[in-house]
């Protein structure tokens, strides 16, 4: 019954072949309401790049709903980056937390928790812990990504005339927001790869780990709730002053789900289900 009412669902936002239009549409409409604050509001107004970057955030997960069903296997992939994205969102979080004394960077207390959770979907879900030597040396990329990120944060203080903060609290500031920018680019990569192998060694290297039904539900039970806090919950506190940069924040929360609603109607359809996915799903979801 579930597995038939999402893929129905599925179909009637995407389509039969499961094409992207939707969340394309999605991104359009970011890129519409930057277009109309540039149009419309004089000076340098700081939602013109609010909007911007939450048009750049939901590029990856259109990439990621365009090419990850051409990966052997879909779940193995989840299981894959999923870790990757808890961890960069681990470190835009923890930043946050780091100016808190000082900056209110969103909810204080919200920053707080969603670390604890993003560490908790780590370690539990994941198995992850930073004093493996192995936890270092496979995830360069997040480690890269999160370097590229500070130093486009330094550059670009050390440019900026208005500061209001010393310059270390507001690299540490404009660092977490691009961090979260970059949150989902390592599963880009690492879809972009699979996608290029072949089938035989992409679903080797993707049923290493197992454990798949652990690791989408901690990855999506982080993720869901962190993203009704920085977006809905926002979005309301704003929408009075800033309708514009509410209304970019709601249509990035809308693709960020689509996404999730996307790769999980798959997971439980049962004539798309190969291999791993029907081990993956309990038997009762399919009665």
């Amino acid at each position: 019954m579930l597995a038939d009412i999402m893929w129905q669902a599925q179909q009637a936002l995407h389509g039969k072949n499961s094409n992207v239009v939707l969340p394309a549409l999605l991104v359009s409409a970011a890129a519409a309401l930057v277009l109309y604050s540039h149009a419309t509001e004089v000076g340098g107004s700081p939602t013109k790049t609010f909007l911007a970057l939450i048009m750049l955030q939901g590029l990856p997960l259109v990439f990621l709903e365009m090419k990850i069903l051409s990966c052997a296997d879909p779940v193995g992939m989840l299981s894959r980056f999923g870790a990757k994205v808890l961890l960069m969102h681990a470190c835009f979080l923890a930043l946050r937390v780091c100016t808190w004394p000082v900056l209110e960077v969103g909810m204080g207390v919200c920053n707080l928790l969603g670390l604890l959770a993003a560490c908790a979907a780590l370690y539990f879900g994941f198995g992850f812990s930073l004093t493996s030597a192995c936890a270092w040396r496979e995830n360069c990329d997040v480690w890269g990504l999160v370097l590229l990120a500070l130093s486009a944060a330094c550059c670009t203080e050390f440019f900026d005339s208005y500061r209001h903060f010393s310059f270390v609290e507001s690299v540490i500031f404009t660092a977490s927001s691009y961090i979260e920018i970059l949150a989902f680019v390592p599963a880009v990569l690492m879809v972009y790869q699979c996608s290029k192998k072949s089938d035989d060694v992409a679903v080797e290297g993707l049923r290493k780990g197992g454990n798949e039904q652990r690791h989408a539900s901690a990855f999506f039970a982080f993720l869901l709730p962190l993203y009704v806090m920085e977006d809905v919950v926002y979005a309301f506190h704003v929408r009075g002053e800033e309708p514009l940069a509410a209304a970019g924040l709601i249509v990035h929360f809308i693709v960020l789900l689509d996404f999730a609603c996307f790769l999980l109607a798959h997971i439980y359809n049962p004539d798309k289900v190969h291999g791993s996915f029907l081990r993956w799903l309990p038997d009762q979801l399919w009665v």
